[in-house]
């Protein structure tokens, strides 16, 4: 991978806004721990839809190349309720030769507190022959050049 594209990777940010539906959440009415597995996995795919042209990641995956996770690291710091909005930041924190690491953060819309942020490593497969496969190769196939 060429240095510009990694810098470009690496300073690009997303954000996506999820409403909490009642399904996400516990007898409390929060959201659940698990289900911020799910925001965050949103936050990757508006992520990475917002850099590939004209392929959406759900192509990809459809063309057989996906990112599988290999590892995460959640930090709770509060919680979300049925009904509210959080947004989901989304960026790049490292890249290897098969695998990225992405960080993302869970805001309330409504007062902007942090509610949750993880670091989670995913690893580029070629699913149809189960082999890793270059990110940079990936990223120079997909990725916006304008």
């Amino acid at each position: 991978m060429n240095s510009d594209m990694k810098a470009r990777l690496l300073n690009h940010e997303d954000q996506c806004k999820i409403k909490v539906r009642f399904n996400d959440t516990d007898m409390m009415g929060i959201v659940h721990f698990k289900n911020y597995m799910v925001y965050f996995d949103d936050g990757f795919v508006s992520f990475m839809n917002s850099l590939l042209s004209p392929k959406r990641i759900e192509d990809t995956v459809h063309e057989g190349t996906a990112f599988g996770v290999k590892k995460v690291e959640i930090t709770y710091q509060g919680s979300a309720k049925f009904g509210d909005y959080v947004i989901v930041e989304t960026q790049i924190k490292k890249i290897g030769t098969s695998s990225i690491t992405f960080q993302h953060e869970i805001f309330r819309e409504s007062d902007k507190t942090l509610i949750a942020s993880v670091e989670c490593v995913r690893i580029a497969m070629e699913l149809n022959k189960n082999k890793l496969v270059d990110v940079g190769g990936f990223f120079s196939k997909y990725f916006k050049l304008e």
